[in-house]
């Protein structure tokens, strides 16, 4: 039995990526996918469906990054302390980073989910994961309400409008190419103008 030749895997998947950033997915051609990449449809298709395949193997580790991260959130808010619950809603410039370093190490992909997923199954993951996170930080701060921390009055139509707003926040310099030096220094204004504290009527500083 004859052994798969896997190095052309790695060749067609560059070619795809090339394609999807020249052209956008829906324009992509699986022809010039396989010129470009020097192998015939034949052996494309061996490996891959098509090119929706090809889009999905180059985003899958952006894809499970992001999917990490809401496991990660979406945890029993009841049971956690005063200090752990508002914790997260205190961000400085320093955590912000660490989401930008979240994103930084799947760059390449997180940028190609970013801008060339029209015509693939991830084309609403920008709302798709504003939904989600909705669901959790607002059970976050519905807790924080119940506590006694939250002064202001927020809907959830209300905090899925601030959160798309966020979100955009951190996919922006990525969509515009900003090395990780520039998003650093982006990282303080950043920190200024989300007010999670202001916004949802927290206390000045951390009670703890």
């Amino acid at each position: 039995m004859a052994l798969r030749d896997t190095s052309i895997d790695p060749l067609l998947l560059e070619s795809a990526r090339h394609q999807f950033i020249e052209k956008g997915f829906a324009k992509a051609s699986v022809l010039e996918i396989c010129k470009n990449a020097g192998v015939t449809t034949g052996a494309l298709y061996i490996r891959y469906k098509g090119k929706a395949e090809l889009y999905d193997a180059l985003v899958e580790d952006a894809v499970a990054m992001m999917e990490k991260f809401m496991e990660h959130a979406d945890v029993d808010i009841e049971h956690l302390s005063d200090k752990e619950l508002l914790s997260s809603w205190y961000a400085d410039k320093h955590r912000l980073g660490s989401f930008f370093d979240m994103f930084e190490n799947v760059r390449e992909q997180f940028t190609l989910l970013l801008t060339c997923s029209e015509g693939t199954k991830y084309q609403n993951f920008h709302h798709d994961f504003a939904n989600r996170m909705t669901e959790v930080d607002y059970r976050y701060y519905s807790e924080a309400y119940r506590r006694g921390f939250a002064a202001e009055k927020v809907t959830k139509e209300q905090m899925h409008i601030y959160l798309t707003a966020y979100w955009e926040l951190f996919y922006e310099p990525f969509i515009h190419g900003m090395t990780r030096s520039e998003i650093d220094d982006l990282c303080a204004g950043i920190a200024r103008w989300i007010d999670w504290r202001a916004l949802l009527g927290l206390p000045e500083k951390m009670p703890f």
